[in-house]
């Protein structure tokens, strides 16, 4: 992929926000999956177009265990610096391109930073190269109480963490819309450099007892890798 130069059409926000993409894939293959979602997501012009709204990073995942016919699922992660370049890149899109075709059916959600959500982010160590992605997700009683249950479980457990391959661990609330009545939501993402540390970490009762209390229901947890192939990232 060719970098292309571009200029800003927005003011960037001094902090990010996170833009997942989930949803079963609508080719009968991986390989054709991979290719729909290059032509929508791998043209020069239309990079350059994504970044001038504030698009920071596009990354892909599938699951760790397949869970679906024919392509699959597919994650998409993006980090934007800017809520209003995002809304306006994607009402601009016309209505059938090469992403509304390569999903079957999707969840699109913005994910905002908060104060007191902690957020962890270390360099890999040379060589290792793989990632993974964990991802929880559900309801909280309140994005302030949920910040300081999670500052402290980070604070007790970062270290054995680490040693197992953790790289990031990142957490968000759900982007309300005005008058959106419902609970508040949070995410928390982490990247990983070691499968075996990852799900060594996922498995262990006590690692996972200090998220008790955390959510009001039962969360959404899935692991992710990267797709085989050449898929299109920035």
């Amino acid at each position: 992929m060719t970098t292309l130069p571009f200029k800003l059409s927005v003011d960037p926000a001094p902090s990010q926000f996170l833009l997942t993409v989930r949803g079963p894939m609508a080719p009968k293959t991986l390989d054709e999956g991979r290719k729909a979602h290059n032509l929508a997501a791998g043209s020069d012009q239309g990079v350059a177009a994504a970044r001038s709204f504030g698009d920071l990073s596009h990354a892909v995942f599938v699951p760790v265990q397949p869970n679906g016919a024919g392509a699959g699922e597919l994650l998409i992660i993006d980090y934007w610096n800017s809520v209003e370049g995002l809304q306006t890149f994607f009402a601009q899109l016309p209505e059938q391109t090469a992403e509304t075709t390569l999903f079957r059916d999707r969840e699109a959600v913005v994910w905002a930073p908060a104060p007191g959500l902690p957020r962890l982010s270390l360099p890999a160590p040379t060589g290792h190269d793989e990632r993974w992605v964990g991802i929880a997700r559900g309801p909280v009683a309140s994005v302030e109480a949920a910040g300081k249950h999670l500052t402290e479980t980070m604070r007790k457990q970062v270290n054995t963490a680490r040693a197992k391959g953790l790289m990031s661990r990142e957490w968000f609330h759900r982007l309300a819309r005005p008058g959106d009545g419902t609970a508040p939501e949070i995410i928390g993402v982490d990247i990983w450099f070691d499968a075996d540390g990852m799900q060594a970490v996922y498995s262990d009762p006590a690692e996972m007892a200090a998220f008790a209390g955390l959510f009001t229901a039962a969360p959404q947890t899935s692991v992710w890798k990267k797709p085989e192939g050449r898929w299109v990232e920035w």
